[in-house]
This record gives structure tokens, sequence and C-alpha cells, in this order.
């Protein structure tokens, strides 16, 4: 289906040297120069909605076009001369880059504020899907108490989804920007401490528990002191959403997420909650 959305717009010559590159909601091409993402025909409009959100990340220069037909929605962009987010690959001017694109992100006003209400449903879905957990309810349960430092937050324009797949690291050689992120679908109004702690929790943590502590707190010094508290109730809220995700969506994934990412919450929940006034 993807491919046949694609015919009426490319040569055979370029059809033929296409390289897959993926995708969830949308399969991924590119011909070495431009990236195609097809969406299904019900999900069309959503090439329309990402341009528009690359626009407000200031990505709008790298969107070619926008097309919608019978077969699907295409967005077809400039491509990221660079590759999903390593260790190996990450220096110095990663973390320079990095810092610059989420505070310019974040700086990015968006209406409404973060209620209590959707905090405190999130974490009543987790305690439904992680229902058999003792560790991860007493985690859900400490973190409703502390839901008021997260509730009432001024919403700033959110990538949300920084994993290492949408991460993506120059190539030495390549000119331009260090850093790039893919996939803009699911941004929008959120607390910049989520995001922050989206990037540990997808990206950060290969480099390793401690160096990704260390390099989410050198990004986070440069926010407000209350952005940087609410850290302490992000990092392991995502964790026990990715726990969700795995329950849900990928129950074979699920006893390996567990043993890797739980210890991980309840250490950032224990090590940083009591003394979040330091920071």
């Amino acid at each position: 289906m993807a491919l046949s959305a694609l015919k009426g717009l490319l040569s055979a010559e370029t059809l033929a040297r296409l390289t897959p590159l993926g995708g969830f909601e949308a399969r991924v091409y590119t011909d070495g120069e431009r990236v195609y993402k097809v969406y299904r025909p019900e999900e069309a409009h959503l090439a329309g909605l990402e341009a528009r959100r690359m626009a407000r990340a200031g990505f709008g220069g790298l969107v070619l076009a926008v097309i919608q037909g019978e077969n699907g929605g295409i967005l077809v962009t400039r491509r990221f001369p660079g590759k999903p987010f390593s260790p190996e690959a990450f220096t110095a001017k990663t973390l320079a880059a990095l810092s610059h694109l989420f505070l310019t992100l974040h700086r990015l006003p968006e209406p409404g504020k973060v209620t209590q209400e959707e905090l405190l449903s999130r974490l009543e879905r987790f305690a439904e899907s992680l229902h058999d957990q003792p560790e991860a309810l007493s985690l859900i349960q400490a973190l409703k108490r502390e839901v008021g430092l997260a509730a009432g937050v001024e919403r700033r324009f959110c990538h949300r989804d920084a994993w290492a797949g949408n991460l993506l690291l120059k190539a030495p050689e390549a000119e331009g920007p260090e850093v790039f992120l893919v996939d803009w679908v699911r941004s929008g109004g959120d607390d910049p401490a989520r995001d922050l702690a989206l990037l540990k929790t997808g990206s950060l943590d290969l480099l390793g528990e401690e160096a990704a502590r260390e390099t989410l707190f050198r990004i986070a010094r440069f926010y407000p002191k209350e952005i940087r508290e609410r850290l302490a109730f992000y990092v392991p809220l995502t964790y026990l959403h990715d726990l969700h995700w795995f329950r849900t969506k990928e129950p074979q994934g699920f006893p390996q997420a567990l043993k890797e990412k739980l210890p991980k919450a309840l250490a950032f929940f224990r090590d940083f909650f009591p003394r979040r006034g330091a920071w």
C-alpha cells in the first residue's frame, strides 16, 4: 500500500532505488536525498499535521511537499545526513546541540496547563496494567502523592517522542546541525520536564545510567529550578509508561523491560525526591 502511494509520484528509476527506513504509524523510505513518509488513507491528514509541527519547531525548511491522495498522505522532506542516536556517536558537540534544540522548543508557548486529572488518569492506567507488580504499585502511589508538583504547569511545545530511533546524530563528514528529531506527529503542548524525561529514558540511557544522569542534568541546568525538580516526578513516570506499553502492546518484551526499567525508576525517585530542594 505504501509503495503504491508513491508510484504516481516517483519515476520508475527512483522507485527502484528506494530504501525502507521502517516506521510505526507510517512507512518511511528514502532515495538517498529525500525521505518519503507514507500514511495510511485513514490517517492521510497526519502528513500535513506533521509538516505544520515541523514548521513550528523551526524545521519547515526541510519540508518539500505534502501530498494527499486516495492511497494515503505523503510527507516529503530532505534527508538529514545522520543515523539514530548511539553511544559511539555521542560527543560534546552532540550534548551542546541537544541542549540548544530542546531549549529552543521549550521556549515556544502552547495553550493550557497540565492538569491534575490527566496525571492521575495516567497513573491509574499504569496501576491497572501493572496490578501484579508490588514495587511498581508502590511507586505509582508515591507519585500520586506528589502529583501537585507537576499539576498546573503551563504547557510548552514538546517533541514527546525522543527515543533513539527518532533522534538522529549528524555523520562526522556531513554539514549542518549536529542533531535532528524526526516524527513530529506526537509533538504538542506539554511539560518540558516530561520531554527531558523522555529523552533520558528513550535515548540517553543507552550511555549507561551514570552517564545518562550526568547528561540529563547538564542539559537541565539551563532550565529554571522548578523544571529540574519535576524531573524527579517525570523520569519515574516515564519508566512506568514504558512498562505499561510493553505490558499492553508487546507483552513478550515485558519481563525484560521490567527487569531493566523498574529498578531505574525506583532509584531515580529515591535519589532525587528527598533532595528536591537542593537542585
